[in-house]
């Protein structure tokens, strides 16, 4: 087995793990604003949770990254992963996934920082994650050759299912007053 081979196998498991954890911190992060899960679980038990999903996704990402970028036959360049669309093949599926990347880096680095910014402008940076969701949802389609697959193409298709359900859960009213969150975040110092 050469190393092409090795590193695309990487790829595709490392991809197809971070896609998991990252549907996983939405679909938690989206139910700790809902009442949706509190008979089965504590808000603070959920809240744990996505903390830790909202993290796990780096080594994953950073394995799915850097065997593509070891990979030959995958040419993708530093340059591919700041500039969307500009690989040299599957612009448009690479690009996307690009875009995503940095609207990842953008909500992971604010969650970071979210003690030290108005508690307003972290929520609203902090919602780019469904747009983000999204790219890289597409991304998967167009570039990914698991998602031909029909049961992995179906996991990816019921996130955005239950995201939409636990959306239209809080629009009727089934919100949580305030989420663990929130709390962290309002009870952070002013900078």
């Amino acid at each position: 087995m050469n190393s092409d081979i090795v590193l695309w196998y990487a790829a595709r498991a490392a991809a197809l793990a971070a896609f998991a954890v990252l549907s996983a911190g939405l679909l938690t992060g989206m139910a700790l604003r809902t009442s949706l899960l509190a008979p089965v679980a504590r808000n603070r038990s959920v809240l744990a949770v996505h903390s830790f999903l909202s993290w796990f996704w780096v080594p994953l990402v950073g394995v799915h990254i850097g065997a593509l970028l070891l990979d030959a036959a995958a040419r993708i360049r530093l340059v591919d992963l700041v500039i969307p669309f500009r690989a040299a093949y599957g612009q448009v599926g690479i690009g996307l996934g690009t875009a995503a990347l940095l609207l990842l880096l953008l909500v992971g680095l604010t969650s970071a920082v979210r003690r030290r910014m108005p508690a307003r402008l972290w929520r609203w940076v902090h919602r780019l994650a469904y747009p983000m969701f999204g790219l890289f949802l597409v991304h998967a389609q167009l570039t990914g050759t698991d998602f031909g697959r029909a049961w992995i193409s179906l996991a990816g298709w019921s996130t955005v299912g239950a995201l939409v359900m636990l959306a239209l859960l809080r629009a009727a009213g089934g919100r949580v007053g305030e989420s663990p969150l929130d709390a962290e975040v309002v009870a952070a110092p002013a900078p």
